[in-house]
C-alpha cells in the first residue's frame, strides 16, 4: 500500500468509528503561518519593496504596460491595479474566527467581517501605495467583492491609510457596471482604455490573466509559465495559502476544498515514492 492510500485509509476508518472532536481544519496552518510569521512578514515586504524599485522607471517609459496586449497610442496617465483582499488588507481575522467557531466560510459572517471595516493592511503594502500616490500614479483598486460592500471596503482602505481619490472611483468591485463579473478581465481592459499601467498587484493568478472554467493545477502553473518574463516585472504575486482559485483547481466541481471533506485533498498529495 502507498504512502498516500494508508493516510487516506487512516482518515476513513476514523470516520468509521467516529471521534470525540471535529476533525481538524486544514485552513489552521496557513492562518497561523500568516498571522504568526515572521517568513510572512518578509515575503510581503520584500515584494512590494520590489514593486516600488520599479515605479518611477516604469513611469518615466512611456512604452511600458503591464496589460497583455494593450495598445498605447497616446498619452495616458499612469496607474497601478491592486487587488484588496490579502493583498492590502488582511482578512486572515475572519477565516481565523471560523476555524474557532467550526464551521466553514459562510456569506454571512463575511458580510459582518466587511462590515466591521477593521481589517489590518499587509506588511508593506501602505508604503508602495503610498509611494505611488506621491509620483503622480493613480492606485485603482480590483476587487471582487461585490458592489454592494464598496461603501465598508472604502471605510476600511481609509482607515488602515491606504490613498484614496474623490474626484474619480478608483474602487472597482464587482457587478458596479454591467459586464463586470467575477472574472476581472474586462475591469482591468476599462482601466487600460483609460490609464497607462504600470503594475499589477494581486494574491491569485487570476488578478493577472483570465482563467478557463475547469482549469486544472498543472494547466494553472503552465499559463504562469507562459508569462514568466512578467512576474517580478509588470506583475507581483503576493503568497495566499489561504484560500483561492489554485484549491478550487483541485476538485473537479470546482468548489473550495476547505468546504469538502479533507480526504479529498489528501488525493493531491505526493510523497514522492521511489
Amino acid at each position: 500500500m502507498t504512502t498516500r492510500a494508508c493516510i487516506l485509509t487512516l482518515f476513513i476508518v476514523a470516520g468509521l468509528f467516529g471521534c470525540a472532536s471535529p476533525p481538524p481544519d486544514e485552513r489552521l496552518h496557513s492562518v497561523l503561518w500568516v498571522q504568526t510569521s515572521a517568513e510572512h512578514w518578509a515575503v510581503s515586504r520584500q515584494i512590494f519593496a520590489a514593486a516600488t524599485n520599479g515605479l518611477v522607471a516604469a513611469r518615466d517609459d512611456s512604452s511600458w504596460t503591464a496589460i497583455i496586449d494593450a495598445r498605447i497610442d497616446r498619452p495616458l496617465p499612469p496607474a497601478i491595479i491592486i487587488d484588496i483582499d490579502e493583498t492590502v488588507l488582511d482578512n486572515s481575522g475572519h477565516t481565523a474566527r471560523a476555524i474557532l467557531a467550526r464551521r466553514p466560510f459562510r456569506s454571512d459572517t463575511w458580510r459582518q467581517w466587511v462590515a466591521e471595516a477593521s481589517a489590518p493592511a499587509l506588511p508593506g503594502a501602505l508604503d508602495y501605495l503610498r509611494h505611488a500616490d506621491e509620483l503622480g500614479v493613480v492606485v485603482m483598486y480590483l476587487t471582487n467583492r461585490h458592489v454592494d460592500k464598496e461603501p465598508a471596503t472604502r471605510i476600511n482602505l481609509a482607515a488602515v491609510g491606504a490613498p484614496m481619490r474623490e474626484d474619480i472611483d478608483t474602487v472597482l468591485t464587482r457587478d458596479e457596471k454591467a459586464g463586470w463579473g467575477r472574472d476581472k478581465i474586462t475591469r482591468r481592459a476599462w482601466i487600460s482604455e483609460r490609464y497607462r499601467v504600470l503594475q499589477v498587484i494581486g494574491d491569485d493568478l487570476h488578478d493577472f490573466v483570465s482563467l478557463p472554467d475547469g482549469v486544472s493545477a498543472d494547466e494553472r502553473i503552465a499559463i504562469a509559465d507562459r508569462y514568466v518574463d512578467r512576474w517580478g516585472r509588470y506583475w507581483f504575486l503576493i503568497p495566499n495559502p489561504m484560500y483561492g482559485s489554485w484549491e478550487k483547481a483541485l476538485m473537479q466541481d470546482g468548489r473550495s476544498i476547505y468546504q469538502s471533506p479533507m480526504e479529498l485533498k489528501l488525493e493531491h498529495l505526493d510523497p514522492v515514492e521511489k
